[in-house]
């Protein structure tokens, strides 16, 4: 009896210590040099990959301002986020203020790939209500398209 009552007390205690692990992310970030941006979509300039918390829900806002407080940028910096986490996996989210595409395409992504590029040439408006809430997205407004 001593040993099972010994046992239930060691699986109590493993299992109250037990705590729910927090699951830490990566999204990839540029920030880019306007010509060739522009002209070709090349995604030139710093770049990196920023780290948080997926429980902390951070905005795409939030994630620019941790990026350049992190890497010492400068606020006028124009800072693009990948639409996939490490993982291929889209980021939750998406603010289309902080999107390299058209320009860019994220061929990791079940979103924002060569379909969408597609259904975006076919009728650019649609596109943006259905997906943007009718506004540009960061690139065409970096390139005053």
């Amino acid at each position: 009896m001593k040993k099972i009552t010994r046992c239930a007390l060691a699986i109590g205690i493993i299992f109250s210590s037990c705590q729910k692990e927090e699951t830490t992310i990566n999204r990839n970030w540029f920030s880019p040099n306007e010509t060739e941006f522009c002209n070709g979509g090349t995604a030139t300039g710093e770049s990196g990959a920023v780290g948080y918390k997926l429980e902390d829900n951070l905005t795409d806002e939030q994630l620019v301002r941790q990026i350049k407080e992190t890497n010492n940028l400068p606020n006028h910096y124009t800072v693009f986020l990948a639409t996939t986490i490490h993982g291929g996996q889209t980021a939750p989210n998406i603010d289309p203020a902080y999107l390299a595409f058209p320009k860019v395409i994220d061929s990791m992504s079940d979103k924002w790939s060569h379909d969408y590029i597609k259904e975006f040439n076919n009728n650019e408006q649609a596109f943006l209500d259905k997906y943007c809430e009718g506004e540009k997205t960061g690139a065409m407004k970096y390139c005053n398209e």
